[in-house]
């Protein structure tokens, strides 16, 4: 048995990589795969539909041009993005999530294959050009871009024609609590009655099923009832039945008004608060996120802290998508835009 790749002995220099033997290496290759397979099954499930729909991509990629899917070197991964950008025309974020998704798949069993950090540089580089030369043809934007926040004046217009019937009480409670956890659209469908629990000053709703950490937000009674998130949510409860603290919070509608005990997809309350929108004669399409950048532009604009409001949507310290919530409203912040008051 060979002695010179066992672990160090106190005061002798550790091993390098390069010094590494195979076996040690296979040992390595078992601890990132079990890693890898852990990260991934801890990942919510849209996340995990979304890396299985990359790698579909990239399989029907590498049999096109025919390399083996394992073949994750810097020129087959440039070759994917400038396939994906001009071929298929796809978005420049959905590209940059789609070679996330090769790399994560590729460390899990049976590939167990670590992509060179270099390569996924290089591909990143590549679509980062491909995106500077679009800006400056001043080529139409790819994707549908960023959700359009639903203000707050937006929202008491839509929840104002939501139908008094089960369906319009069901919708006004999504968008009302929604708006006042920052919920994604999964996060709204995965709150189970259990998940939101009375207190006397309004509600405790733990958002477990998250993109992020798992969080409990207080939401207050309103000022105003016909935007309260909490009556409206108490008026659904009792309207639906909804005793089972197992059963979903949202739940889906037979057309004959009847309350099903199946919950909603992240799609379909997605959809439930685009056509709420349209109902009251938005033109511009809110999606599932509206109701969460809605909630932190409008906090911003009150005042609010950030570290408050990074408490109610799960932000992290630093958060560029939080920051980009924040500019929205400080560009016309007197402290921070320079020309206010300068003419």
């Amino acid at each position: 048995m060979s002695t010179g790749n066992l672990p160090a002995r106190l005061g002798e220099r550790p091993l390098l990589p390069a010094e590494f033997d195979d076996a040690l290496r296979a040992r390595l290759t078992e601890l990132d795969a079990k890693a890898a397979t852990h990260a991934q099954d801890k990942r919510p499930k849209n996340t995990r539909n979304a890396y299985k729909a990359d790698w579909n991509t990239w399989e029907a990629f590498c049999q096109q041009f025919q390399v083996p899917p394992t073949a994750a070197t810097s020129g087959t991964l440039c070759a994917f993005v400038d396939y994906l950008w001009h071929r298929e025309r796809r978005a420049y974020s959905t590209i940059d999530r789609k070679l996330a998704g090769v790399a994560v798949t590729l460390r899990l069993e049976p590939y167990r294959v670590v992509v060179d950090p270099e390569a996924t540089r290089a591909a990143r580089k590549l679509l980062k050009d491909y995106r500077r030369e679009s800006e400056a043809a001043e080529e139409p934007a790819r994707g549908r871009g960023k959700a359009p926040a639903m203000r707050l004046v937006d929202l008491q217009r839509i929840v104002a024609l939501c139908d008094t019937d089960v369906f319009g009480l069901r919708d006004r409670a999504m968008l009302l609590l929604g708006f006042s956890i920052a919920a994604r659209r999964a996060e709204l469908a995965g709150l189970r009655l259990r998940n939101i629990r009375d207190d006397d000053n309004g509600l405790l709703v733990d958002v477990r099923v998250s993109k992020t950490d798992p969080r409990t937000v207080p939401v207050p009674f309103a000022a105003n009832p016909d935007i309260c998130p909490v009556r409206a949510w108490k008026a659904w409860q009792q309207a639906a039945q909804i005793s089972d603290p197992n059963l979903y919070a949202f739940r889906r509608v037979h057309h004959s008004g009847s309350v099903q005990p199946q919950g909603l997809t992240p799609q379909r309350a997605g959809d439930l608060i685009t056509a709420a929108g349209l109902r009251a004669g938005f033109e511009e399409l809110f999606t599932g996120h509206s109701v969460r950048s809605g909630m932190a532009t409008e906090a911003r604009r009150k005042g609010k802290d950030r570290k408050a409001i990074a408490a109610i949507t799960g932000h992290k310290d630093g958060s560029k998508v939080l920051d980009g919530y924040m500019q929205i409203v400080d560009q016309w912040d007197e402290n921070d835009n320079a020309l206010i008051g300068l003419m």
